[in-house]
């Protein structure tokens, strides 16, 4: 792990000369904001006056999200599309159809694999709201006005063995220039866009799939042509994105390279008159991220310890321990923990002395890689660490 993020450090070094921009401010062209949440997509686009998600995060990161929209001084979103139905895409929808955001059309691909019609996350998140889903398939257009909007490129046909290759991808396009916007989509399905003729130049690329190395090929970036690559992952989360052999291709096909974990709150890429530039973003009225909490477990006490190993007083309002094997949230109570000072998680399968109760048999998994994130109230993953496993 400590190899993949040197070589994502040495890739985006470009990063720190990047100027914080006002969340809040006018922007010209195209705006892409992208979260910062880990393992996850959630991206605002902003042109001429509308607002469209893509994607929404995982559950538990909803509330980066609220804020998003908040410090972006967004009160509507004219529509949410949904690439694929994998919870760290399509997580937050649920929320976010409970919430009190008007949204007013619901977009998603009529291809999807292994989920039934009424279980599908947008249909259930549509239907919260009394409204009906748009179905897209190849060759539909979302129009923002007479010369902007969302082309849809994919998918082509159905893939039964995996859902990612069954992702939306779209094309923005608009006089300030196009970007591709490339879900989780891996090489299969890239193969068949480009066999399709489907993929045209774009001067700003969404990385499908996280940076993985089974995702954008070097025939996808020659018809690409990207000036700027952006990645959504944490090499926490998975450690093989964003992986090496990726960022070589990007950086070979002549793309500037940004991940979003190497940003504060989230990465926007702004394209204007053709060119695009991208930012580091930070919002206002949110205190900076955490640092130096730390988080261990004991497998054979099921315990997990929380430390404060910075200098400071840390208030932990708000936060919550999440555990990937059991899809499990634990709130915390709110508390503040000193420097050096510990705060203990156990469960019905501890033995010795703890803060709080995780009231379940047992918490981590025993056999397979589990990842414990402690998440703060603005849902941003703030301390992590795993179980010692590894996956089969």
């Amino acid at each position: 792990m400590r190899r993949l993020l040197k070589m994502t450090a040495l890739f985006c070094a470009a990063l720190c000369a990047l100027p914080l921009f006002p969340a809040g401010r006018a922007q010209d062209g195209a705006a892409l904001t992208c979260l910062n949440i880990g393992k996850a997509d959630c991206m605002l686009l902003q042109y001429r006056g509308k607002n469209y998600l893509i994607d929404t995060g995982y559950e538990q990161t909803y509330a980066a999200l609220e804020t998003m929209l908040r410090a972006m001084n967004v009160s509507s979103l004219d529509g949410v599309f949904l690439t694929h139905t994998h919870k760290d895409h399509a997580g937050g929808l649920e929320k976010l159809a409970e919430s009190a955001v008007p949204v007013a059309a619901w977009y998603a691909s009529e291809i999807y694999y292994d989920v039934k019609p009424e279980k599908h996350p947008m249909y259930k998140a549509a239907k919260t709201r009394g409204q009906d889903v748009t179905w897209l398939r190849v060759g539909d257009t979302v129009p923002l006005d007479e010369e902007s909007g969302f082309r849809v490129l994919g998918p082509v046909s159905v893939n039964e063995d995996n859902e990612n290759n069954n992702s939306l991808v779209l094309q923005f396009y608009s006089l300030d220039g196009n970007m591709l916007l490339a879900g989780d989509m891996k090489e299969e399905e890239e193969g068949e866009l480009l066999a399709a003729g489907a993929i045209p130049p774009c001067a700003v690329l969404k990385v499908g799939h996280h940076g993985d190395n089974k995702a954008t090929t070097d025939a996808l970036l020659r018809a690409v042509r990207p000036q700027c690559a952006v990645i959504l992952t944490a090499s926490f989360e998975e450690p093989d994105t964003p992986a090496p052999e990726t960022l070589a291709r990007l950086r070979s096909a002549g793309a500037q390279v940004y991940v979003s974990q190497d940003m504060q709150d989230a990465l926007r890429v702004t394209l204007s008159g053709g060119q695009a530039a991208v930012e580091d973003v930070r919002f206002p009225g949110v205190p900076e991220r955490q640092t130096g909490l730390t988080l261990t477990i004991d497998m054979q006490d099921d315990l997990l310890t929380l430390q404060n190993a910075s200098g400071e007083t840390v208030a932990l309002s708000g936060c919550a321990l999440y555990s990937s094997k059991g899809d499990d949230m634990l709130p915390l109570p709110d508390f503040t923990l000193a420097p050096g000072q510990t705060y203990r998680v156990g469960s019905r399968a501890t033995d010795g002395a703890f803060d709080l109760k995780w009231d379940k048999k047992r918490v981590w998994h025993e056999t397979k890689r589990d990842l414990a994130i402690l998440y703060d109230a603005y849902g941003r993953p703030v301390a992590w660490t795993d179980n010692g496993k590894t996956e089969e």
